[in-house]
């Protein structure tokens, strides 16, 4: 009996050593599985912060990209041919966020903005980046500069405004003549700053915009220092290696954060996001806190039952099974923050968590016993159902999006991950799904693609998504179709008296009357600005039956644009100008057909506005024409195709006492062009200037070479100026290096001006023609009597000679008017004491009858026609010779 008692004895501390052992593994196990799991939630709680990170930042990128795209677009339109001041204001429309645009000449001086006050700046090209000597055709930044422009700058000598700031951004543009100019524009920071805020609020981390080389320019984090290396230390070395990136790090003051990193694809920046580490993990501390009590009390309950198991070894077996079960589903359904239920092989669900309950609205008693099916949505076919259950069965597990009904029927999607869950022998006995609610993540992506292919104002296509649609339309025609460009008359006045707000509310009404007037095949876009285009891809089969259609529809747009508006309260009517294009009108290419509906559009405008107008051929051959000839006109100093002409001057006498130069174009191609027809469009193109400057040079070396010949030391010569010309800063710099350069006689040069000079003079033009007098030059007043100029600039204007119009000298003889007012303005010289010549002499008694007047030069067809110099020069021979 002693020996079954010491057995029994020994049995028991056996038993005990052994319960003690297992409790102790237990814990142990149940410990680290549990800080396995946590530290596995962990690492899935930071690459959600990663994704989130890492899929803001590629939205700010997209954003920064199209902004700039839309600036580099603005400066290339802006540069590409000479501007000035006030034309480049309407650039400014296009983005909202460019303070000013500014053109530097070649010697680096503003010399055209939209802030007048930037006129004269001088600005280093080495602040921009990428840094170059030599003109370079992409967008370059410059740093964060204090301001809100150039002027107000310490770019411009001016103290730092604390709070006003500004990017500077330049582009090198080459003109069609070849030459260099760069562009400047100052950009708004407070709309980058308001757009990253909306992303990434204080609380969770802060978006920085740095240059390539790493230089903070901007940060929604107000202790930032731009200008200076951004707070990440490992940001410029992962830059090096690669363009987009995220990564772990500690910042100096001991923060850790979690930072993602995205460099443009075609600009010279970098946007980075950088996430509190500690508020991101937030979340999961909060559940890994909430678990750890659970386990532990899960724990508690598995001793007292071990204990029971001990005291009561026939109940032992059972109790463990059930333990060991309701283990492996507490460690399960316990163990996350997402919605997870539990079901057996049949699909019942036994069990759900918190979360499940918060996402779908089902309480564990209403879930516990259906199936799945309970959250059906309807919308995934048998087909879906059945791939699911195949991956299921064949691989264990299946994740992806599915769409699923919540208690009060919304249908909203989530991401599902089924894991099948094998006993100790290997046979699946549970399956586990965990779901996450995406509806977030499915809004960005929604907002993304609305930024990238709607205007956020109206929400309609941008320009982006209409020319995709447009060019599927051309490649896939499905019959003739028509193209509606659509401009709001008078916008600007709007704007410009009852603000921007009543002008979006406008914009936002016109766009769903013009949805409302289309079909749903048709679309309908905005540009930007009051511009909007109506796309029509399928009209008829015929050219005849799709313009009678565009017709009828663009007039019933008109109609409806044309009815009242409600604008905040206020009573408004805006008429459209509508221009329509065909799409066989001309060649199939998405500009050439958007060339074409804006040449209509403006053909509706010059129609009186309020109307519709297709395209006009006419007109459209006529800019081309023009735009051919402006081309043409870039190349004539280059390829040496112009010439001058010389018409003589003969005093009372008849004798030639000097020459007027006039200007001759001869292209390879175009052949003899009058300058009636080019000398305006070399106005209106900035291209007489350096014209100008070439018959200058060429007229001082001709009348050096009559001064060393005797016979012709006395000639003058006249020379017509244009307005543009005097008004050039440095004119009269430029003649005086002529003279020296040519050795003329300054005193035998006339320079011929038009009374367009005296009527916009604001005192720059009389203080050059004083100037010009110093020189020695005679100035004459060219076509007197055919302005509207004050006669009182007569006498305060340094004039030599008054040029009579050929007009009165040709109606004098058959109109007393003429006669008249060519008396008076003899008489007038006279007493002024200014020299007269008289243009377009033909006949014997014009001359007579001006001679009879007390006129003393002529000039005109009786005397001798414009004729190339070494005719000239012979006619000048004959008349040596005679006398």
């Amino acid at each position: 009996m002693s020996q079954y008692s010491s057995l029994q004895t020994r049995l028991g501390l056996n038993q005990r050593a052994t319960f003690v052992m297992v409790v102790v593994l237990v814990l142990l196990f149940t410990a680290l599985a549990t800080a396995s799991v946590q530290w596995r939630l962990r690492s899935e709680a930071l690459a959600r912060q990663f994704a989130l990170a890492s899929l803001t930042v590629r939205a700010l990128e997209d954003q920064l990209t199209q902004s700039l795209n839309v600036v580099e677009r603005t400066l290339l339109l802006s540069g590409s041919t000479p501007q000035r001041s006030d034309k480049l204001k309407a650039f400014l429309q296009q983005a909202p966020y460019i303070r000013s645009i500014a053109l530097e000449n070649s010697q680096g001086v503003v010399e055209a903005s939209t802030n007048a006050a930037n006129l004269g700046l001088r600005l280093p090209r080495s602040q921009f980046m990428p840094q170059s000597t030599e003109p370079l055709g992409v967008l370059r930044t410059g740093p964060l500069t204090a301001g809100r422009d150039f002027a107000d700058s310490p770019l411009a000598g001016q103290p730092a405004q604390s709070g006003i700031s500004f990017i500077p951004v330049a582009l090198d543009v080459m003109q069609d003549d070849q030459r260099w100019v760069t562009v400047l524009a100052a950009l708004n920071t407070d709309y980058f700053l308001n757009f990253y805020s909306n992303h990434i609020s204080p609380q969770q981390g802060q978006v920085a915009l740095l240059r390539y080389d790493g230089s903070l320019i901007i940060s929604t984090d107000p202790q930032a220092r731009p200008g200076q290396p951004g707070p990440s230390r490992l940001l410029a070395a992962r830059l090096a290696q690669t363009d987009a990136d995220s990564y772990r790090e500690t910042w100096p003051e001991g923060q850790r954060v979690l930072t993602a990193y995205r460099a443009s694809r075609v600009y010279p920046f970098v946007l980075a996001v950088h996430l509190d580490e500690a508020r991101a993990l937030a979340p999961w501390r909060q559940e890994a806190w909430r678990t750890a009590w659970v386990v532990a009390g899960v724990l508690l309950i598995l001793l007292g039952v071990a204990t029971l198991y001990f005291l009561r070894f026939e109940r032992l077996a059972r109790a463990r099974a059930r333990d060991e079960q309701d283990l492996r589903i507490a460690a399960a359904a316990f163990d996350s923050q997402e919605g997870i239920f539990v079901t057996d092989t049949r699909s019942v669900i036994l069990r759900v968590n918190s979360a499940f309950t918060r996402i779908t609205g089902y309480t564990q008693a209403e879930a516990v016993g259906q199936t799945p099916a309970l959250l059906s949505s309807g919308r995934h076919g048998p087909a879906f159902y059945a791939h699911l259950w195949h991956m299921l069965l064949s691989h264990g597990s299946w994740s992806g999006e599915i769409w699923n009904r919540r208690k009060n029927g919304e249908i909203y999607p989530e991401w599902l991950t089924i894991t099948a869950v094998q006993d100790a022998h290997g046979e699946v006995s549970h399956y586990v799904a965990m779901l996450t609610d995406i509806t977030q993540r499915k809004a960005a992506e929604q907002e993304i693609q609305q930024l990238a292919y709607y205007d956020p104002l109206t929400r309609l296509p941008n320009r982006r998504l209409l020319l995709e649609r447009l060019q599927l339309a051309l490649a896939h025609p499905e019959g003739e179709g028509a193209l509606l460009f659509i401009d709001l008359d008078n916008f600007k006045t709007l704007n410009d008296t009852l603000g921007h707000d009543h002008g979006d509310a406008l914009l936002q009404q016109v766009g769903r009357r013009l949805q409302a007037g289309v079909g749903e095949n048709d679309t309908v876009a905005r540009l930007g600005g009051d511009e909007f285009v109506v796309l029509l891809p399928a009209l008829g089969s015929h050219v005849a039956e799709a313009a009678a259609v565009a017709q009828r529809l663009g007039e019933s747009l008109r109609l409806a644009l044309n009815a009242h508006y409600d604008l905040n309260g206020h009573d408004y009517q805006c008429t459209p100008s509508i221009g329509i294009s065909l799409f066989a009108d001309g060649p199939r290419q998405c500009d050439d057909l958007m060339k074409r509906a804006d040449m209509a559009l403006y053909s509706a405008k010059a129609a009186g506005r309020n109307t519709v107008r297709f395209v006009d051929l006419a007109l459209q051959r006529s800019v081309a024409e023009q735009a051919r000839l402006e081309s043409a006109l870039r190349r004539v100093l280059a390829e040496e195709q112009l010439s001058l002409h010389y018409q003589p001057q003969v005093d009372a006498s008849g004798k030639i006492c000097g020459a007027e130069a006039l200007l001759r174009w001869h292209d390879s191609v175009l052949g003899d062009l009058s300058p009636q027809r080019f000398v305006p469009l070399a106005e209106e193109s900035g291209l007489i200037v350096p014209i100008g400057l070439w018959v200058l040079e060429q007229a001082c070396w001709q009348l050096a070479c009559w001064a060393a010949q005797p016979h012709t030391a006395g000639l003058s010569l006249s020379v017509n100026v244009s307005v543009c010309q005097l008004r050039q800063p440095d004119f009269v710099a430029q003649l005086r290096a002529i003279l020296a350069q040519t050795g003329a006689p300054p005193e035998q040069l006339v320079l011929e001006l038009t009374e367009s000079v005296l009527m916009d003079d604001d005192g720059s033009g009389s203080r050059k023609m004083r100037a010009l007098r110093r020189l020695g030059v005679h100035l004459a007043l060219d076509d007197f009597g055919t302005g509207y100029s004050s006669l009182s600039y007569l006498k305060k204007l340094p004039l030599d000679q008054l040029k009579l119009d050929q007009s009165f000298v040709q109606g004098m003889q058959h109109d007393g008017h003429d006669a008249a007012i060519v008396r008076a303005v003899l008489g007038l010289a006279q007493t002024l004491r200014l020299d007269v010549l008289a243009e377009g002499v033909e006949s014997q008694a014009q001359y007579d009858s001006l001679l009879a007047c007390g006129c003393q030069h002529f000039q005109g067809y009786l005397f001798g026609a414009p004729q190339p110099l070494a005719a000239f020069e012979q006619l000048l021979a004959a008349a040596h010779s005679r006398s």
